[in-house]
């Protein structure tokens, strides 16, 4: 039954709850025709993805049309036709808007059927509910509309006394002025007192109206206004801990618009009254002695109105806990959004929005302090989607934790939980209108801070405690003494933990359990009272954990394993031991039933009933966590979950779910489908089971088994967070692990720290992107001795982790010179530190801040320890450094290898610019010297002149002083000349720098970025290249200054020789021509746009789908900081015409693309001392809303080049010139599934056109590409992802794909289009990259070799030789094992069946070949791998990468579970289907299709597994699982899982 229909059954009570859900946002005759459709869309990621949202709101829009279409009555027709067109007027420029109005309308009614089923509401709903709601909010409707329409009515009165004082006025004056008859005038007289009477009574009329006005309007906020905003509020909090759906603001903006809309027209009309007081006044005239006292009123009742009407509508909240607001994690983003009720067209975008973190909190409140780190200031505008509100969102805010060493910060500490400090994050803006000028100020609910993601469930449960227990909105000090809880709201709150996300909420009975779990006692009334301590700090008893910890890890693990079972209240989940004994001890054999764990975080068990010989056992399976059913269904576990004991045939013990529902009837419709037989490989499929041995481990009804200290689902939890294998996490050759291996002494648990000690040098995962850095990767590899001596150079002197971490940054600058010059060293500091904030700032946008190193750590201690003497860290460095040369020189002559060469050669470059720059330093004293000489001989003529007009004595003595003046007036001239030269010189070796700079070093650049691009490991550093424009820009921006300040003087009195002038001209001319060249080339995209999801593929970006790009100016001057300010265009000036095989192409055609926002931002410094740079972050594109010209010969999506440019505006003392940039070519895509086509197309358009314009047509006709061009590439691709190139061989055995006949080329049809070669290879790459890295680095996996040339190899070799190769078969990728047995002396070569990436994330493939075990005719001899090819034993190469944990039988009273892995016999297929041709190989196959399907029906079901843990051999005795006659020899041994 859909839930529509679920819904119109409810009572009359509950549908009115459904009634006031729906409204104009979307009218609910949608949701009666599109039920069904519907409630089969998933709403909830189109909320949060663009793209998806446009689909789902235009499919919407079509299934409304079909309706329509296909209605009979005129009228419902017309009017779906206008509920169609107000939704697209209102939800085309935002369709997510209506995705999220959906999804919100399903919730509530899951919240609505779920209430339902609880027979009564709980006192938080029922406190919510008016039953005269409607009623009041028709009276204040209507009370409004009352107060309107009187200001409507005062105005006109207004206008009538303004015309009544017009016609007095006008008859008062031409009284005045006229002589006549006294008589008429005394008449005229007593006329104008008859209008001046009217006029004094219709003031003291009108204002008497506009203080009932006033007086009512007061009324009406006081009564109606104010409580409607704090009642709103209040649902506000309840809704955000999951109560019912929070109704939209658009009522309340309504009612406070209007009203301060009569509140300002009131005060314009006081306004006016005021103005026609000045005009005609009188002796007790009634406007000067009311409207004071009015004005202040209408303004005190303004002020608070306006005030009042600021709110938050949208709490803070991260997108990725969209469910769970209130709570913020550092470093990660936060959205939330502020609105202002009172809408007026004055205000439209003028209120500028700051936001502040924790405001005016007292001292030592908190342990912890934060600031805001990202952008924090917006303006309001209006939403064109909306209602036409008047809001702001912030979506990228982020907090960062202050460092400070004052100890009053710490007054709170010890004392609350990190998860009980409450924060606040504050709202301020300045409205200021019609001359009232008003602080706004609001704040959100109180938040809580985490600083790790196991910190959530805890803030998650302060969240729900503090908006349960107050209205309060700013009580930060909540937690120094929480009230108690009364259990009747606090199980409802509860309820709707699980209705919030589920079609299912709590039923009584499970409320009961909870209740009694928590209170510790029988049938807990609903008056009992709950403390916070017993709620989430205390532990339950005998348990390591405390209650919400236990109960959320049960909600996390029925959102992402159980939702479908548990939506068909299969799961009866919270139950005691106690009564599932009850329930079930009178219940046939085989009956089951499903419980939550009360030992496990996070586990799900099932309970079935025994009975032999009238005793009746419950036997309980160890609880599957969330670790398991990652890897399998947990339906798929019911269906084939199967008990072995000794001498018995495996059977499934599971019969019927409680009461009496056949197990498959229960969950038929959840079983995963069969999958197929794959031929010519051995198929295998995995089979859950328990071991029950000769000690029963069955719980007999009498005897509960005790607790153990730790349970295995709490080692489990244990054993994500804190275990992992270095082997497998730390990307090493062979030569390293032996270096390691020999240092590490311990790894292992001592109390809740993780140790690991005895490691020489740290070689951590998430630092693989610095053993790239050629000098450290060479001490890497060097023996421990060696190592020990680089531990040495930098212990207690310099962190290790710093040395590591920014090894490029450290090696790059020169720390020599640096260690002599003060200045210089502060500048290596500098950015150095800026190197480590970048860093950081990665490992938070790629969301390894917990796997990474503490780069917080290492900033406060470079901070605390260099800062303020950077020549110790030069010194430090640089003496490491040389060292480090030495012991290198050293080790390889021992080995009797050349030294490496790791330091940057010095360039002509560096010699041309550090000449340029001694020479116009030259050029700048000489200038000095001059400007001294011009002011002492312009002082000493103006003094003589002076001199002279006073003492005339003195004149004889003028004209040799003249005659010394003008003298040194020539040798000025002269020096000026010389000085002009020097310049030109300078200028000219500028121009020959220049031009190198921009033919041969950017170009060479940008080549090396575009090969990084698609995994060279190509240098893309850009500190040198930066230096030397920024070198060259300084000289040029030197000179022009100069010429500048030469014409000034001149200006001002100076003497120019015309030889001179004509020089200076040439000169100030060819320095702005050379400095516009420099500047026009001087940005450049350092970072290509990259998304975050495929961090390694750059240049693909997904409509909706967030991307990062940035560019750098690489002029870094400081006079540039904050000048220029660049735009991202997409696809700007793009207008390609070309004829290609007689037929013009129209680049202009292909699909066309627009940033989703406007995101210009202005360049500036990344870091103090760091480059002018400028990161995009957070962009995306979407379809451009043009119309779309469909063409002919269309290419593919993937194959439609695009380009991203960025422009800006140069313009700085005197100088102009545009700037613009482009990226290198990119794809769009609109699926995941497009990206290895995409990646094909980023490959081969940039191994073709490196270094050469950008061809955006290229896929028309394609170019071949030279194999020895692909090879190269295909090397990068395989370095890229395990740091081993490819030989030889396996690109000869590829070359044969890519390749046809005897050319030497590639035809982009054969790599990507038609054959699909591409593809199979991207499978491979994706498979080492998740499952196999390890042995694939280490040579383990010869991978790419045909059948054919596998048996050649295989079949001269002693039985139980193996080799690992790559299947050729499985576009997905799969690896296949193949090896040699000789019975009977026979030679036979076998190959399993590939597995697949979902298989290998099932099971390890180094587990697998200890595994399987093969039984032919006769008894089985064991494991047949023996050697890796070609003479290897096995267990000398894949022992090391082996966990073997123990494997207890049972713990805690549950029956252990395992998985087995099954082959059927080895014997040749009947007809196996040919892969290449003639090259066939002999492959095992089961003769018997019958027994296939048999083995199928088992096992089948557990390929899609994500994990598996570690198991040992196993020999199952495949032909009793059958059912087949086994010989005296055969056994089947089944070795238990063990706890991992």
């Amino acid at each position: 039954m859909s839930q529509w229909k679920q819904i119109q059954q409810l009572d009359a009570r509950l549908l009115e709850h459904v009634d006031y859900l729906y409204d104009d946002n979307f009218p609910m005759d949608i949701r009666q025709c599109l039920a069904t459709w519907i409630e089969s869309q998933d709403w909830d990621a189109a909320a949060n993805d663009q793209s998806m949202a446009t689909v789902l709101f235009s499919n919407l829009l079509s299934q409304v049309d079909v309706v329509r279409s296909h209605e009979q009555n005129f009228l419902q027709k017309h009017n779906m036709k206008i509920i169609q067109q107000q939704l697209q007027v209102k939800y085309t420029n935002n369709p997510a808007l209506v995705a999220q109005v959906i999804s919100n309308y399903l919730r509530e009614e899951r919240r609505i059927l779920s209430n339902a089923c609880m027979k009564e509401q709980g006192p938080l709903e029922t406190s919510l509910q008016d039953p005269v709601a409607f009623e009041r909010q028709k009276n204040t409707d209507n009370r409004v509309g009352v107060i309107r329409g009187s200001v409507q009515l005062v105005d006109q009165a207004v206008k009538y006394i303004e015309d009544m004082q017009e016609d007095f006025d006008f008859r008062f004056n031409t009284l005045q002025s006229r002589d006549g008859d006294p008589e008429k005038m005394k008449e005229e007289v007593i006329k104008l007192q008859e209008m001046l009477n009217r006029l004094d009574f219709k003031r003291k009329e009108i204002l008497s109206k506009m203080d009932v006005v006033v007086k009512e309007i007061d009324d009406v906020i006081a009564s109606h206004l104010s409580p409607e905003l704090l009642d709103w509020k209040r649902r506000q909090q309840i809704a955000a801990i999951g109560g019912p759906l929070l109704a939209p603001l658009d009522q309340l903006q309504n009612w406070f618009t209007l009203t301060a809309q009569s509140l300002f027209q009131v005060k314009r009309q006081l306004d006016k009254l005021g103005d026609l007081a000045v005009k005609v006044t009188y002796e007790c005239d009634p406007i000067p002695l009311q409207k004071p006292q009015l004005e202040e009123r209408v303004k005190y009742l303004l002020y608070h109105l306006i005030r009042s009407s600021f709110v938050v509508e949208k709490q803070p909240c991260m997108a990725t806990q969209p469910q769970k607001p209130l709570i913020i994690k550092t470093g990660v983003q936060f959205a939330t959004k502020v609105r202002l009720l009172v809408k007026l067209p004055e205000v439209d975008y003028q209120l500028r929005v700051k936001t502040t973190f924790d405001k005016d909190l007292p001292p030592g409140r908190v342990s912890r302090q934060f600031h805001i780190v990202t952008h924090n200031t917006k303006v309001m505008d209006i939403e064109d989607y909306s209602s036409g509100c008047l809001s702001v969102t912030f979506r990228h805010l982020q907090l960062k934790e202050k460092k400070s060493s004052n100890s009053s910060t710490k007054g709170n500490e010890g004392l609350l939980f990190v998860t009980e400090e409450l924060h606040s994050l504050g709202f301020e803006a300045r409205f200021t209108v019609q001359g009232l000028s008003v602080d706004l100020e609001t704040c959100s609910l109180p938040l809580v801070v985490i600083s790790n993601v196991c910190q959530l469930p805890g803030g998650w449960a302060s969240v729900m405690w503090y908006n349960l227990l107050t209205d309060e909105p700013r009580n930060l000090a909540f937690f120094c003494s929480p009230p108690r809880a009364c259990w009747r709201q606090l199980s409802e709150v509860l309820n709707w933990q699980f209705s919030s996300f589920s079609d299912q909420g709590l039923k009584k009975e499970q409320l009961l359990m909870l209740g009694e779990k928590l209170l510790g006692q029988r049938a807990p009334s609903s008056d009992s009272l709950v403390s916070w301590s017993r709620f989430s700090r205390e532990n339950i008893p005998g348990k390591p954990f405390t209650f919400w910890m236990w109960l959320d890890s049960i909600l996390d693990l029925i959102k992402k394993h159980l939702l479908t079972v548990w939506n068909e209240n299969y799961i009866m989940g919270f139950v005691s031991k106690e009564v599932e004994r009850l329930l079930l001890k009178d219940r046939e054999s085989g009956t089951f039933l499903l419980r939550f764990s009360e030992s496990h975080l996070g586990g799900i068990t099932f309970t079935w009933v025994e009975r032999s010989n009238s005793e009746v056992k419950l036997n309980s399976v160890e609880p599957y966590t969330k670790n398991r059913l990652s890897a399998l269904p947990f339906a798929d576990i019911i269906r084939h979950y199967k008990v072995i004991s000794e001498g018995v045939v495996p059977e499934n013990p599971l019969k019927f779910l409680y009461p009496d529902i056949p197990k498959d009837e229960a969950f038929g419709r959840l079983y995963n489908s069969e999958p197929s037989k794959v031929y010519p490989y051995i198929s295998f499929s995995w089979m859950p089971i328990s071991e029950m041995r000769s000690s029963p481990s069955s719980t007999p009804l009498s005897c509960p088994s005790p607790e153990p200290s730790m349970t295995p689902g709490e080692f489990d939890m244990l054993s994500d967070h804190m275990c992992f294998d270095l082997d497998t996490v730390v990307h090493l050759t062979p030569h390293e692990r032996h270096i390691l291996g020999n240092h590490v002494v311990s790894l292992g648990v001592a109390g809740s720290v993780l140790k690991l000690t005895g490691v020489l040098l740290p070689v951590c995962p998430w630092m693989t992107n610095s053993l790239r850095m050629t000098r450290w990767q060479e001490l890497l590899r060097l023996d421990s001795a060696s190592q020990g001596r680089v531990r040495l150079l930098y212990e207690d002197r310099f962190l290790l982790e710093i040395r590591q971490s920014l090894s490029a940054a450290v090696e790059s600058l020169d720390w020599d010179s640096a260690a002599a010059h003060e200045d210089r060293a502060a500048g290596c500091f500098r950015a150095l530190a800026a190197d480590l904030e970048e860093q950081r700032r990665r490992s938070v946008r790629e969301n390894t801040v917990l796997q990474g190193p503490d780069f917080t750590g290492m900033g406060d201690y470079l901070l605390k320890t260099f800062e303020g003497q950077p020549m110790t860290l030069a010194a430090i460095l640089s003496e490491g450094l040389k060292k480090e040369q030495e012991i290198l020189a050293s080790a390889y002559e021992a080995q009797g290898r050349s030294r490496p060469v790791v330091e940057r050669k010095r360039t002509p470059t560096d010699d041309k610019v550090n000449e340029l720059k001694s020479r116009f330093s030259e050029v700048k004293k000489e200038l000095k010297l001059l400007e001294g000489r011009n002011e002492k001989l312009t002082y000493i003529q103006e003094t003589l002149q002076s001199q002279v007009k006073q003492h005339v004595e003195l004149a004889p003595a003028h004209a040799a002083v003249e005659e010394s003046c003008l003298n040194q007036a020539n040798t000025i001239t002269v020096t000026e000349r010389k000085v002009l030269q020097w310049t030109w010189q300078v200028l000219k070796l500028a121009e020959d720098i220049t031009a190198t700079l921009l033919e041969e070093a950017l170009p060479d650049w940008k080549r090396r970025q575009q090969a990084a691009c698609i995994g060279s490991p190509a240098d893309t550093c850009s500190v040198q290249l930066q230096k030397w424009f920024t070198a060259v820009a300084e000289v040029l921006l030197g000179v022009h200054e100069q010429m500048q300040k030469r014409q000034n003087q001149n200006q001002n009195g100076g003497s120019d020789a015309s030889s001179l002038s004509v020089l200076a001209a040439e000169i100030e001319g060819f320095n702005r021509t050379l400095f516009t060249k420099l500047l026009a080339n001087a940005l450049v995209v350092e970072k290509q746009p990259t998304m975050s999801s495929q961090p390694q593929r750059p240049l693909i970006l997904k409509t909706g789908a967030p991307f990062d790009v940035a560019v750098r100016f690489l002029a870094n001057l400081p006079t540039f900081k904050y000048l220029l300010s660049v735009k991202p265009v997409f696809d700007k000036d793009v207008e390609e015409v070309q004829t290609i095989k007689g037929r013009n192409c129209c680049r202009s055609r292909f699909r066309c693309f627009v940033f989703t926002r406007d995101a210009s931002k202005v360049l500036d410094e990344d870091e103090p001392g760091g480059g002018l740079v400028a990161e995009f972050s957070h962009m995306d594109v979407g379809v451009s809303p043009g119309p779309f010209v469909l063409r002919q010969n269309r290419l593919l999506v993937t194959e439609e080049l695009h380009v991203m440019k960025f422009v800006t505006e140069f313009r700085y003392a005197g100088l102009r010139c545009s700037i613009e940039v482009s990226s290198l070519p990119v794809v769009v895509i609109t699926a995941h599934s497009q990206v290895d086509a995409a990646w094909a197309s980023i490959l081969w358009s940039n191994a073709l056109s490196a270094g050469e314009p950008r061809n955006l047509s290229l896929f028309l006709d394609p170019p071949p590409l030279a194999w020895q061009q692909l090879a190269q590439v295909l090397r990068w691709q395989f370095l890229t992802v395990s740091r081993r190139e490819l030989d030889g061989n396996q690109l000869s055995m590829l070359r044969q794909k890519f390749v046809d006949g005897s050319a030497d080329v590639v035809l982009w049809s054969k790599f990507s289009k038609k054959e699909s070669a591409w593809f199979w290879l991207s499978g491979v790459l994706d498979m080492i990259r998740l499952h196999l890295v390890d042995l694939w680095r280490d040579g383990l996996i010869m991978g790419f070799v045909s059948r054919a040339s596998t048996k050649a190899l295989l079949q001269e070799r002693q039985a139980g030789n193996f080799l690992l190769r790559f299947s050729e078969s499985s576009r997905d990728g799969a690896i296949s094992i193949s090896w040699v047995d000789r019975p009977n002396g026979e030679v036979r070569v076998h190959s399993v069946e590939p597995y697949t990436k979902q298989e290998l994330a099932f099971m390890r493939l180094v587990d697998i070949l200890y595994l399987p075990s093969l039984e032919a005719q006769r008894p089985s001899e064991g494991n047949p791998l023996l050697y890796l090819y070609p003479d290897t034993p096995k267990d000398a190469v894949f022992k090391r990468y082996r966990k073997t944990p123990a494997t207890p039988t049972s713990v805690n009273g549950y029956v252990m579970r395992d998985r087995k892995l099954l082959l059927p016999n080895p014997s040749p297929p009947p007809s196996p289907p040919s892969e290449d041709g003639g090259a066939d190989m002999e492959v095992d196959a089961d003769q018997s299709t019958e027994k296939q399907q048999q083995l199928k029906e088992i096992v089948s079901d557990l390929l899609e597994m994500d994990t598996f843990p570690d198991l040992n051999v196993v020999l199952p005795d495949l032909p009793q699982i059958l059912g087949n006659n086994v010989g005296p020899g055969s056994s089947s041994t089944c070795l238990n899982q063990s706890l991992v």
